[in-house]
């Protein structure tokens, strides 16, 4: 554990589920999991808020993008390891 401040964003416990599969791939490899990924893609990954959008707005859709981009990569690593 290091003192850096960072401690609380570090995971704890990397375990595999009972079949031996990660839980994001647990989650996402089923076909209601690639439908929540495909329409997080398409409401967050492949809109537009238009050029009158406010500072705001874009950062609520950054956040959103940023989180629909992180479950993406950890269901992917997940199913390439």
């Amino acid at each position: 554990m290091s003192s850096n401040g960072w401690d609380w964003f570090e995971a704890e416990n990397e375990t595999l589920s009972e079949n031996g599969t990660d839980h994001w791939q647990a989650c996402f490899e089923s076909d209601a999991g690639a439908k929540v990924l495909a329409d997080l893609e398409r409401h967050f990954l492949h809109t537009a808020l238009g050029p009158d959008a406010s500072t705001a707005a874009i950062w609520m859709r950054e956040g959103k993008r940023a989180l629909v981009l992180q479950i993406k990569r950890l269901a992917e690593r997940s199913a390439a390891d």
